[in-house]
């Protein structure tokens, strides 16, 4: 089977699997003409997928496709598989199910580090009394008002799409349109529409914060998620892998990790001042220099939703206490808790974590370590086919799980864009 073939029926696999358990489709795919075609046949057995899956994986291990390419769409057939057997009622443990999906295998933190991140909040936030009672009182006060949240979307959205198609490039029609909507389970989402065009909402609900603002629109939109949708369509032509997204897949972590760390590339180190006076701007007044510490210590507390995954669905923890090792470590309230309690618990989602907590810290470290620096390192992540191993740094793959990363191919393809 060629490589376009071998593609064009990984893509079918997919729309298939997605209208069995919608959310695995990361946007539309490049073909819209197999969508509709298999919107309109009854729903698959998954059985069969399962068939499918195997046999796609057998194909493209023979096909002539690069090295490089040729793991890329395995690895995306992998992680369908996993979805076509999960419906077909297989249900692996929980580490071989988010290993299979993601291709990487959650590590445990540890209390520690999040002690001594608490030490450091206590240095940085105002008042005196328990950590967690000031970590409450700094978060309202830096709520931003629901009547400022609009324009300081906007001017914040529009400064970080300026700085990213200076400084890394974005296609000439690409257009974000933001919207403000009320309760949502989540603060902030991209829902990628295709012709390099997104719609990001931000919701009310979720009461952002001031200081917190910036980092969540460069994640979202540039040089984060609207970003990687953009240049990855663009890429495309070149690499037409990168037209089929995945939420549940390899995908998932290297664009959850380079969302992550979007606002440590643009604007970079000192973004907190840039913040300050873009949202004075729109109204809001925030302190910018502390903020950034602040936010920079509370994004170290993000794996603990990682290890309270592993305490739940690993050493089988009741709720009760998971909530309170999220509360505890996490400086939030019951209710806040209870909610990521649901999101961890989701048959879909349990997994999810590992993309951020398992993704930021792999690209961070190798844009820390690209030799021509983290704007253009970031640039060739947007536009090649990378996967979790690819990132892995001399010495690092046995201690994050990844395996033996096969350095060759990666490193061809990480020295130019694909």
């Amino acid at each position: 089977m060629t490589s376009g073939r071998l593609l064009a029926a990984t893509a079918e696999l997919a729309v298939r699997l997605d209208r069995l358990r919608p959310g695995l489709l990361d946007g539309p795919v490049p073909d819209r003409a197999l969508a509709r075609r298999v919107g309109a046949e009854p729903l698959a057995d998954p059985q069969d997928l399962v068939a499918v899956a195997t046999r796609l994986g057998r194909e493209t291990t023979g096909s002539g496709l690069p090295p490089a390419r040729r793991r890329y769409l395995a690895a995306l057939q992998g992680a369908l598989l996993r979805q076509a057997r999960t419906l077909a009622g297989d249900r692996p443990g929980y580490l071989d199910e988010v290993r299979e999906t993601f291709g990487v295998v959650p590590r445990r933190t540890g209390t520690d580090g999040y002690a001594a991140v608490h030490d450091r909040l206590r240095e940085l936030l105002p008042g005196r009394g328990p950590l967690a009672a000031r970590m409450r009182a700094y978060r309202e006060a830096d709520v931003v008002a629901p009547d400022r949240l609009g324009p300081a979307v906007t001017a914040v959205t529009a400064e970080l799409r300026r700085r990213t198609r200076e400084v890394i490039g974005l296609p000439r029609d690409e257009h974000l349109d933001v919207e403000i909507v009320g309760d949502r389970p989540w603060t902030a989402f991209t829902r990628y529409r295709g012709g390099f065009r997104s719609r990001v909402a931000v919701s009310t609900a979720a009461r952002v914060r001031g200081g917190a603002l910036l980092p969540l629109l460069a994640h979202e939109t540039y040089p984060g998620h609207h970003t990687q949708y953009c240049r990855a369509e663009a890429a495309a032509d070149r690499v037409p892998e990168l037209g089929l997204r995945l939420v549940h897949s390899p995908q998932g972590v290297i664009a959850e990790g380079a969302a992550e760390a979007a606002v440590s590339v643009v604007p970079g180190p000192g973004w907190g001042a840039v913040a300050q006076e873009v949202l004075a701007g729109a109204g809001v007044r925030i302190d910018g220099e502390p903020a950034e510490r602040i936010e920079r210590e509370l994004d170290l507390l993000g794996r603990v939703r990682q290890d309270a995954a592993l305490l739940r669905h690993v050493d089988g923890a009741g709720p009760d206490e998971v909530v309170a090792y999220l509360g505890r470590w996490l400086l939030v309230g019951e209710h806040r808790a209870r909610r990521m309690l649901a999101f961890l618990d989701h048959p879909q989602w349990r997994g999810y974590p590992v993309t951020y907590a398992e993704g930021a810290p792999l690209v961070r470290d190798w844009l820390a370590g690209y030799p021509r620096g983290a704007v253009t390192g970031l640039g060739v992540l947007l536009d090649a086919p990378v996967l979790p191993a690819d990132l892995v740094t001399e010495g690092a793959g046995a201690e994050r799980g990844h395996g033996d990363p096969d350095p060759s191919p990666s490193a061809e393809l990480l020295r130019s864009p694909y």
